[in-house]
């Protein structure tokens, strides 16, 4: 959020790709601040091929294949609507096992391999 912030007050646009995030950890583009967030559904769930931009209202992006009006008129081309539900679903899976608490298993399991590989492997970071 602090740079988006820094990036907004020099008149800049911020894109985060948050592929690494969504579906691990709560991701909030509107606390966050980011003009642009990208994230790619194989990372929760999704099948590979799939993916998603979040464009912030009123940021204008010029096209970028020339021709169709599918995504209101920025890439031409035919939709992958199977892939776009699966997204869908999938992103509901993620978010429902961070509301479970996933999140916080997965840092349990984080600092649990962590301070494993310190005892078996003293002195090395």
């Amino acid at each position: 959020a602090e740079l988006a912030g820094i990036a907004r007050g020099h008149g800049a646009l911020f894109h985060t790709d948050a592929a690494q995030a969504v579906g691990k950890i709560p991701v909030d583009v509107t606390a966050l601040g980011v003009d642009l967030l990208t994230l790619v559904g194989h990372k929760f769930y999704a099948p590979k091929g799939i993916g998603a931009l979040y464009i912030r209202e009123g940021v204008a992006l010029e096209a970028l294949i020339g021709g169709g009006g599918q995504e209101q008129g920025r890439r031409a081309g035919t939709e992958n609507v199977p892939y776009a539900v699966a997204l869908g679903a999938a992103a509901e899976l993620a978010g429902a096992d961070l509301a479970a608490g996933s999140a916080d298993r997965l840092a349990r399991l984080r600092g649990r391999l962590q301070r494993e590989l310190q005892m078996r492997l003293p002195g090395r970071t």
